[in-house]
């Protein structure tokens, strides 16, 4: 029997999509927002794909953290996009 393990990068992704959705608010920060949730999503697609390839081998915590992170890099790229769109029309003065 093959013991389970902990996604890759499953907490990294967790910790970028978290911190993308604040600092999209940030007016000097908005940049580095959409870097880490570009960053998110990829490795938490990166995540899905090593999920199907073997998909007892890995916690259901470690998975749903992925998840989890994978969603907050995408509210946080659409944030970060929105915001940089505001802030370059000066809408937000």
């Amino acid at each position: 029997m093959e013991q389970q393990r902990n996604l890759p990068l499953g907490v990294v992704t967790l910790v970028f999509g978290a911190l993308s959705v604040p600092l999209s608010f940030a007016v000097h920060l908005v940049s580095l927002a959409f870097v880490l949730a570009v960053q998110a999503i990829a490795l938490g697609l990166w995540g899905r794909w090593k999920h199907m390839r073997q998909p007892q081998g890995h916690t259901a915590a470690s998975v749903r953290r992925s998840r989890l992170g994978l969603r907050l890099g995408a509210i946080g790229l659409v944030c970060s996009v929105v915001m940089w769109v505001l802030w370059a029309t000066n809408v937000l003065l």
